[in-house]
Protein backbone atom coordinates (compact mmCIF):
# COMPACT_ATOMS: atom_id res chain seq x y z
CA UNK A 1 0.00 0.00 0.00
CA UNK A 2 1.28 3.54 -0.83
CA UNK A 3 -0.65 6.97 -0.37
CA UNK A 4 0.25 9.44 -2.90
CA UNK A 5 -0.13 13.61 -2.28
CA UNK A 6 -0.84 15.63 -5.41
CA UNK A 7 -1.36 14.44 -8.88
CA UNK A 8 -0.11 11.60 -10.11
CA UNK A 9 0.56 9.95 -13.21
CA UNK A 10 -1.33 6.27 -13.32
CA UNK A 11 -2.13 4.62 -16.47
CA UNK A 12 -4.94 4.89 -18.19
CA UNK A 13 -4.71 3.19 -21.63
CA UNK A 14 -8.07 0.77 -19.95
CA UNK A 15 -10.13 0.52 -17.08
CA UNK A 16 -8.03 -2.56 -16.00
CA UNK A 17 -4.52 -0.99 -16.29
CA UNK A 18 -6.32 1.97 -14.44
CA UNK A 19 -7.69 -0.40 -11.41
CA UNK A 20 -4.36 -2.50 -11.23
CA UNK A 21 -2.25 0.24 -10.66
CA UNK A 22 -4.64 1.87 -7.79
CA UNK A 23 -6.53 -0.97 -6.51
CA UNK A 24 -4.82 -1.43 -2.77
CA UNK A 25 -3.34 2.02 -3.20
CA UNK A 26 -4.62 5.76 -1.46
CA UNK A 27 -4.83 9.30 -3.37
CA UNK A 28 -4.91 12.34 -1.79
CA UNK A 29 -4.58 14.99 -4.26
CA UNK A 30 -5.00 18.47 -1.68
CA UNK A 31 -3.37 16.68 0.66
CA UNK A 32 -6.65 17.12 2.90
CA UNK A 33 -8.91 15.10 4.22
CA UNK A 34 -7.25 11.85 3.68
CA UNK A 35 -8.21 9.44 0.78
CA UNK A 36 -11.81 10.61 0.00
CA UNK A 37 -13.74 9.24 -3.28
CA UNK A 38 -13.30 12.25 -5.26
CA UNK A 39 -9.99 12.04 -5.24
CA UNK A 40 -9.57 9.06 -7.25
CA UNK A 41 -11.61 10.80 -9.82
CA UNK A 42 -9.57 13.96 -9.68
CA UNK A 43 -6.66 11.44 -10.59
CA UNK A 44 -8.35 10.04 -12.93
CA UNK A 45 -9.82 13.43 -15.00
CA UNK A 46 -6.13 14.81 -14.86
CA UNK A 47 -4.42 11.73 -16.42
CA UNK A 48 -7.11 12.10 -18.86
CA UNK A 49 -6.24 15.08 -20.01
CA UNK A 50 -8.02 17.73 -18.08
CA UNK A 51 -6.33 20.57 -16.11
CA UNK A 52 -6.44 20.58 -12.22
CA UNK A 53 -9.42 21.49 -10.60
CA UNK A 54 -11.87 18.86 -12.17
CA UNK A 55 -13.61 16.91 -12.02
CA UNK A 56 -15.75 20.56 -10.87
CA UNK A 57 -18.00 19.79 -7.35
CA UNK A 58 -19.25 22.38 -5.21
CA UNK A 59 -19.63 22.57 -1.47
CA UNK A 60 -16.85 19.81 -1.12
CA UNK A 61 -20.03 17.45 -1.99
CA UNK A 62 -19.06 14.69 -4.77
CA UNK A 63 -22.47 13.77 -5.85
CA UNK A 64 -22.49 17.37 -7.63
CA UNK A 65 -20.04 16.01 -10.06
CA UNK A 66 -23.27 14.80 -11.57
CA UNK A 67 -25.11 18.53 -11.35
CA UNK A 68 -21.91 20.00 -13.19
CA UNK A 69 -22.12 16.62 -15.33
CA UNK A 70 -22.02 18.87 -18.73
CA UNK A 71 -18.63 20.64 -17.74
CA UNK A 72 -17.29 17.74 -16.42
CA UNK A 73 -17.47 15.80 -19.51
CA UNK A 74 -15.73 17.81 -21.68
CA UNK A 75 -13.01 20.33 -21.51
CA UNK A 76 -11.91 23.29 -24.25
CA UNK A 77 -14.71 22.11 -26.62
CA UNK A 78 -13.38 17.94 -26.49
CA UNK A 79 -16.22 15.35 -25.34
CA UNK A 80 -14.22 12.93 -23.22
CA UNK A 81 -17.32 11.05 -21.29
CA UNK A 82 -20.20 9.95 -22.58
CA UNK A 83 -23.29 10.96 -20.12
CA UNK A 84 -24.95 7.46 -18.70
CA UNK A 85 -28.35 8.36 -17.01
CA UNK A 86 -29.74 4.69 -16.46
CA UNK A 87 -28.49 2.54 -14.70
CA UNK A 88 -29.26 -0.36 -16.63
CA UNK A 89 -27.07 0.92 -19.35
CA UNK A 90 -23.95 1.32 -16.87
CA UNK A 91 -20.79 -0.49 -17.62
CA UNK A 92 -17.71 -1.68 -16.58
CA UNK A 93 -15.10 1.06 -15.97
CA UNK A 94 -18.01 3.83 -16.16
CA UNK A 95 -17.29 6.48 -13.45
CA UNK A 96 -20.76 6.19 -11.06
CA UNK A 97 -21.90 9.30 -8.95
CA UNK A 98 -24.17 8.42 -6.05
CA UNK A 99 -26.78 10.68 -4.11
CA UNK A 100 -26.04 12.04 -0.47
CA UNK A 101 -27.77 10.77 2.64
CA UNK A 102 -28.40 11.67 6.09
CA UNK A 103 -25.73 10.03 7.06
CA UNK A 104 -23.07 10.98 4.23
CA UNK A 105 -24.42 14.35 2.61
CA UNK A 106 -21.65 14.63 0.44
CA UNK A 107 -23.07 11.33 -2.03
CA UNK A 108 -20.10 9.15 -3.17
CA UNK A 109 -18.45 7.90 -6.58
CA UNK A 110 -16.58 5.38 -8.03
CA UNK A 111 -15.90 3.31 -11.23
CA UNK A 112 -18.64 -0.05 -12.23
CA UNK A 113 -16.20 -2.93 -11.56
CA UNK A 114 -18.79 -5.18 -13.87
CA UNK A 115 -21.71 -4.49 -16.80
CA UNK A 116 -24.78 -3.49 -14.32
CA UNK A 117 -26.83 -6.05 -16.64
CA UNK A 118 -25.28 -8.80 -16.41
CA UNK A 119 -24.67 -8.56 -12.72
CA UNK A 120 -27.88 -7.93 -11.58
CA UNK A 121 -29.00 -11.44 -13.68
CA UNK A 122 -26.93 -13.06 -11.30
CA UNK A 123 -27.99 -10.75 -8.22
CA UNK A 124 -31.03 -9.79 -8.89
CA UNK A 125 -32.03 -9.11 -5.32
CA UNK A 126 -29.14 -7.11 -4.27
CA UNK A 127 -28.35 -3.15 -4.21
CA UNK A 128 -24.83 -3.68 -3.71
CA UNK A 129 -23.80 -3.14 -7.06
CA UNK A 130 -19.30 -3.51 -6.96
CA UNK A 131 -17.38 -0.36 -7.63
CA UNK A 132 -13.66 0.59 -7.41
CA UNK A 133 -13.21 3.85 -4.98
CA UNK A 134 -12.00 5.05 -1.82
CA UNK A 135 -13.36 6.22 1.53
CA UNK A 136 -15.92 2.75 1.32
CA UNK A 137 -13.99 -0.10 2.99
CA UNK A 138 -10.02 -0.41 1.96
CA UNK A 139 -7.69 0.15 4.43
CA UNK A 140 -8.16 3.49 6.82
CA UNK A 141 -5.71 6.61 5.84
CA UNK A 142 -3.71 8.96 8.35
CA UNK A 143 -5.62 11.86 7.73
CA UNK A 144 -8.53 10.50 7.17
CA UNK A 145 -10.89 8.27 4.59
CA UNK A 146 -9.37 4.77 3.05
CA UNK A 147 -7.27 3.24 0.27
CA UNK A 148 -8.76 2.28 -3.24
CA UNK A 149 -10.69 -0.97 -3.34
CA UNK A 150 -13.29 -2.75 -4.61
CA UNK A 151 -16.80 -2.31 -2.66
CA UNK A 152 -20.88 -2.86 -3.24
CA UNK A 153 -22.53 0.16 -2.75
CA UNK A 154 -26.44 1.33 -2.70
CA UNK A 155 -27.78 1.27 -6.42
CA UNK A 156 -30.87 2.88 -4.98
CA UNK A 157 -29.02 6.25 -4.77
CA UNK A 158 -27.28 6.34 -8.10
CA UNK A 159 -27.85 9.81 -10.01
CA UNK A 160 -25.85 8.93 -13.03
CA UNK A 161 -22.27 7.87 -14.70
CA UNK A 162 -19.42 9.17 -17.17
CA UNK A 163 -18.34 7.13 -19.40
CA UNK A 164 -14.89 7.46 -21.03
CA UNK A 165 -15.00 7.15 -24.35
CA UNK A 166 -11.18 5.71 -25.04
CA UNK A 167 -12.29 2.51 -23.01
CA UNK A 168 -15.22 1.97 -24.97
CA UNK A 169 -14.17 -0.76 -28.29
CA UNK A 170 -15.35 0.98 -31.32
CA UNK A 171 -17.70 -2.01 -32.80
CA UNK A 172 -16.60 -3.66 -36.24
CA UNK A 173 -18.28 -1.88 -39.26
CA UNK A 174 -20.58 -5.18 -40.97
CA UNK A 175 -20.21 -5.19 -44.53
CA UNK A 176 -22.94 -3.42 -46.69
CA UNK A 177 -24.96 -5.57 -48.95
CA UNK A 178 -23.34 -4.05 -52.24
CA UNK A 179 -19.96 -4.79 -51.15
CA UNK A 180 -21.05 -8.23 -50.79
CA UNK A 181 -22.93 -8.35 -54.16
CA UNK A 182 -19.89 -7.35 -55.32
CA UNK A 183 -17.60 -9.89 -53.87
CA UNK A 184 -19.93 -12.80 -54.89
CA UNK A 185 -19.91 -11.90 -58.14
CA UNK A 186 -16.27 -11.13 -58.87
CA UNK A 187 -15.66 -14.91 -57.35
CA UNK A 188 -18.39 -16.36 -59.75
CA UNK A 189 -17.18 -14.49 -62.67
CA UNK A 190 -13.93 -17.24 -63.77
CA UNK A 191 -16.72 -19.94 -63.24
CA UNK A 192 -19.26 -18.31 -65.81
CA UNK A 193 -16.50 -17.84 -68.52
CA UNK A 194 -15.58 -21.42 -68.23
CA UNK A 195 -19.24 -22.91 -68.12
CA UNK A 196 -19.85 -21.02 -71.90
CA UNK A 197 -16.65 -21.91 -72.80
CA UNK A 198 -17.85 -25.63 -72.61
CA UNK A 199 -21.05 -25.00 -74.14
CA UNK A 200 -19.67 -23.26 -77.05
CA UNK A 201 -17.51 -26.42 -77.67
CA UNK A 202 -20.39 -29.02 -77.02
Amino acid sequence: MTIYTGYVTIPIDSYDAFKSAVNGNGYNYDNSYGCQCYDLAVEMWWNIGFPQGYPLITNSSAYTMWNLREQNASYGGTQYFDLIYNLADVKRGDMLVYAGTAANPYGHNGLADENYASWHSANPTSYEFPILSQNNGGTPAQQGGSTANIHGYDTRLFLGAFRYKAWTPTPPVPPTPSSIKRGIGKAKFPFVLYANKLRNNR
